[in-house]
């Protein structure tokens, strides 16, 4: 008797004590992000009795209900559900400012405060050279990062607005760095275009060739030159020789105009020694005749 009166008795503290332990296990409930922004999804997360029912309220900053959601724990006291933010906002009670994420667990409750504002959506496209779309390349602007889809797009959401670095970075390629200025709402940087490494070997291989035809080209213009010099010292040496023909053939000619002058001098005065002659005869003939 005494035995069984003793194991009742054990039984009943164990019982009392397993639901003092259950009762003490606090609700909580917390959230992956602290900022939202239209479009995405909130992640609630918490701890609670195990395989207890859970209801989480999303309330927004006029304390209205804007959605609600049930869970049950696990057998570890955990939870986790979530919620949808709009795409398009303000609608209906989805206004922007801050909500509360709000608990219940029986009597017990818990609370988390996050905000909902517009942020800024920065979107773009990858590719390569030859303009195919690059999947799985790295977009970061700031601390936020993004993985090109299979069509090479990504949207990055950011806090605020101002000038950041954007970078974009894939195994084999080089890496694209660029500032780029944002605004509240969406912000298109367009197609960007990443250069692989075996692209730019090939890009500089074609240059190298075209160089060396380059170089080839020069080295028969210069020989050309070369040749053409040579033929041009000839015919400077050609035209020396005839420089000096001609000259010689002018100091002839100087010498035959003296002499010719001289000539004619020589011929002028015989002329009037003629002239003279011819006087006299003429005289002697008078004389004879009378």
């Amino acid at each position: 008797m005494k035995k069984t009166t003793s194991l009742l008795f054990f039984l009943l503290t164990l019982c009392l004590i397993s639901s003092s332990v259950a009762m003490a296990q606090t609700l909580t409930v917390t959230t992956n992000m602290d900022v939202y922004g239209p479009g995405e999804t909130i992640l609630v997360s918490g701890t609670a009795v195990a395989n207890a029912d859970v209801t989480v309220q999303l309330l927004n900053p006029n304390n209205q209900l804007v959605d609600i959601d049930y869970v049950r724990a696990g057998s570890d006291g955990k939870y986790s559900l979530s919620f949808k933010i709009p795409s398009m906002m303000p609608t209906g009670q989805w206004i922007y400012g801050t909500y509360t994420v709000k608990a219940f667990m029986g009597a017990q409750t818990a609370a988390k405060t996050i905000t909902i504002q517009q942020k800024v959506e920065v979107k773009g496209k990858v590719v390569d050279a030859s303009g195919a779309a690059l999947a799985g390349a790295t977009v970061a602007i700031d601390t936020a990062t993004a993985t090109t889809a299979s069509d090479g797009t990504f949207t990055i959401y950011l806090p605020a607005a101002g000038t950041y670095t954007i970078k974009v970075s894939k195994a084999n390629y080089y890496t694209y760095t660029k500032s780029i200025t944002t605004v509240i709402g969406a912000n298109d940087v367009g197609t960007i275009k990443l250069t692989s490494y075996e692209d730019k070997i090939s890009e500089l291989e074609v240059k190298i060739e075209n160089l060396n035809k380059l170089i080839a080209s020069l080295n028969g213009t210069i020989q050309g030159l070369q040749k053409s010099l040579q033929s041009n010292q000839a015919d400077v040496a050609a035209l020396k020789s005839t420089i000096q023909q001609l000259q010689t053939t002018i100091q002839q000619l100087q010498t035959l105009s003296s002499e010719v002058s001289s000539l004619r001098s020589s011929l002028s005065s015989a002329t009037s020694d003629v002239a003279s002659l011819k006087d006299q005869v003429s005289k002697l003939n008078s004389s004879l005749g009378s």
